[in-house]
């Protein structure tokens, strides 16, 4: 029953963020969209049809009904929220598709580059981290430590151009473009994960290299133990409670970043979907991907807390994230 109650005193106040987060996301796009300078139905149809579009006002009121524009704002917040809820986003203003099957149709091709992105980027970094413990010369452990940052430094619309040069046109290994086959999600997923990688690498190095002048460190050191077997049974455990927290802050930086990955590649997609409907000044269809992709990134957020409180109990007693001071004097 204590347990019980332990959890419960944890989780209810994630559940509220998560909930606040959802809520807040759609609040902010839609004051967003909806104080932009002119009217967002007649902007959509003058994008779609060219500006000298001319609509009656019957049709033109007939249209607000029918994507959900009409009335006062505080009725179409209102009213948009509750769809929402129900798993209602609207219809596009620039195809009359309902916005949920066009989300339904983009999601598996952006969820395919987000996943190899994120593994790439993990196993590199982790892979480098542990070469750069077990280098034998301090100048090698630093040229290897300086490797990752240039994932962060060079701009993903270089790295995924220079990618298809080499790996497409120059040696013909990889398609350039294209979201049907496998192979064409690998140069999309390598540039997502330059800078997922470096990212991760920051603070799982640190965490790592933090750990290695630990005592149970050089402990193992004076018993002999290899340092492959240091790094996996001993510094990776006590690496992985800020490696967690990154990634959970990473799914939000995958959500932006396949926006222009998918642009270069011309790969189908949430994010190149999401460009579009910018360039179409499609409120619906903007409201309802940034809803989606709140919810998506405040999920993954309440599951990596759900996860501390798995990993370290000590979480669940004190409502958070330990400080590194109470780690430290319980160790």
């Amino acid at each position: 029953m204590t347990q019980v109650k332990a959890w419960a005193s944890y989780l209810l106040p994630k559940i509220g963020q998560f909930l606040f987060v959802v809520v807040a996301t759609y609040t902010l796009v839609f004051v967003l969209v909806h104080f932009l300078p002119g009217d967002p139905l007649i902007a959509a149809l003058a994008a779609k049809g060219g500006a000298s579009t001319v609509i009656d006002p019957a049709e033109l009121d007939a249209l607000r009904v029918q994507y959900g524009l009409d009335g006062t704002l505080w009725q179409q917040y209102f009213g948009h929220l509750v769809a929402a809820a129900q798993g209602d986003l609207g219809v596009s203003i620039s195809t009359g598709v309902p916005v949920t099957e066009m989300i339904a149709r983009a999601f598996p091709f952006s969820v395919q580059i987000a996943s190899l992105a994120l593994l790439f980027g993990v196993t590199s970094a982790v892979l480098i981290t542990f070469l750069a413990y077990a280098a034998p010369w301090p100048w090698l452990r630093q040229l290897l430590l300086q490797i990752p940052p240039f994932g962060i430094a060079v701009p993903a619309f270089l790295s995924g151009l220079l990618l298809i040069s080499v790996f497409a046109f120059a040696l013909g290994w990889l398609p350039s473009a294209g979201a049907r086959s496998f192979d064409a999600a690998i140069l999309p997923a390598i540039t997502l994960a330059l800078p997922v990688g470096a990212l991760f690498f920051q603070v799982f190095s640190s965490a790592v290299l933090e750990a290695q002048n630990s005592p149970y460190v050089f402990t193992a050191v004076a018993k002999g133990v290899p340092p492959r077997r240091i790094f996996t049974k001993h510094l990776l455990r006590n690496a992985l409670l800020p490696s967690i927290t990154i990634l959970g802050l990473l799914i939000g930086y995958l959500a932006g970043g396949t926006a222009v990955v998918e642009t270069v590649f011309s790969r189908d997609g949430i994010g190149r979907m999401t460009v579009n409907a910018v360039l179409a000044r499609d409120i619906n269809v903007i409201q309802g991907v940034v809803l989606v992709v709140g919810a998506i990134y405040a999920l993954v957020n309440l599951l990596v807390d759900v996860a501390y409180g798995f990993i370290d109990p000590r979480t669940r007693i004190g409502g958070g994230v330990p400080s590194r001071a109470r780690l430290g004097a319980k160790k």
